[in-house]
Formats: structure tokens, C-alpha cells, sequence
């Protein structure tokens, strides 16, 4: 499926609906040599100064009159405990029926919204390889209006193009 792209003008073939953080916004922000020294990071998790803790999750918003979902990739700051207890749960089959959902604080700042860092979120636990989901608390930010009302095929094609050309 081909569109017309909202910020470039060309035509586009296929629309990608993944975006994703590659790290927690402090962790991103910090120079390699803090890194190295006051952080510890894998592929879902990461702890900075053994103060801040991150998970990492998805954030869905449907696209409405389809079957897709365009999927966030996104960090979450949690407590430690919480942490802790996804941690010691991470493999333990039956999970999500057992642990959370937990609060949490979104630990990325998305260009296209207003004021996503630090937004509080619900995190639930999804089975065994997969990733948690978050969901905002806030009702009224246009990101949790977005995951709960669904975007139309022109707004995700509108978001699309401005992610892929931030620039422009």
C-alpha cells in the first residue's frame, strides 16, 4: 500500500507502523563515558546510579477500520521494586496473571506530542516473550486520547511522514 507523504510530498511505498526508543531519555542523554560507568542496560531493561529503573514496553493505538496497530517502542521509569519483581518474574510462564499492573512514569519524549516525558502510565505484563504494555493514565494528552480512540488511516499516515521526515 502506497500514500502520499504529508511532509515530503512523494509517494511512499508501504507505511511502517513501529517506532521505537532505543533507550531511556536519561540514558540517551548521557555521555558514553557515564554510560559505561553509572549505567547497566540490556535489551528490555536498564538501571542508571542504582536509582533509576527502566522496563522497556510497547504502546498501542489502533488504526481504525483496519486490523493494524501502530506500535511505540518506548521506556518506562519504574520503582525498584516493581523492577524487581519483573525482573525475578521474567520467565515465570503465567506472569501475567500474577504480577501488576504496575504505575509507572513514560521515560521518552516524543517530538509529535506535547509533554510525553514523565507522563504516568499503567504497565501490564503480557506472557513470557512479550513485552510489557503501557497505557497513559492521563486521559486528556493526545497520545492517551490517540491509544484509546484510535487513529484514522490519514492521521497514522500524517504521523508516519512526520516521524520519517522530523525535519522538514
Amino acid at each position: 500500500m502506497s500514500y502520499i507523504c504529508h511532509q515530503c510530498g512523494k509517494s511512499h511505498e508501504g507505511i511502517p507502523l513501529s517506532f521505537a526508543a532505543d533507550f531511556p531519555d536519561q540514558y540517551a542523554n548521557m555521555s558514553s563515558e557515564d554510560r559505561d560507568i553509572r549505567s547497566t542496560i540490556a535489551s528490555d531493561q536498564c538501571i542508571i546510579d542504582s536509582e533509576l529503573f527502566y522496563v522497556r514496553g510497547l504502546l498501542e493505538i489502533p488504526v481504525l477500520d483496519s486490523d493494524e496497530v501502530f506500535l511505540w517502542g518506548l521506556w518506562a521509569n519504574v520503582k525498584e521494586e516493581v523492577f524487581d519483581e519483573l525482573d525475578e518474574s521474567w520467565e515465570e510462564h503465567g506472569r501475567e496473571t500474577r504480577h501488576g499492573p504496575f504505575k509507572a512514569r513514560l521515560a521518552n519524549k516524543l517530538a509529535v506530542y506535547p509533554d510525553t516525558l514523565n507522563l504516568k502510565m499503567t504497565v501490564q505484563i503480557q506472557p513470557v516473550g512479550q513485552r510489557p504494555l503501557f497505557f497513559i493514565d492521563e486521559e486528556a494528552h493526545p497520545l492517551a486520547v490517540a491509544q484509546r480512540m484510535g487513529m484514522s488511516a490519514n492521521e497514522t499516515h500524517e504521523l508516519v511522514s512526520r516521524l520519517l521526515h522530523p525535519n522538514l
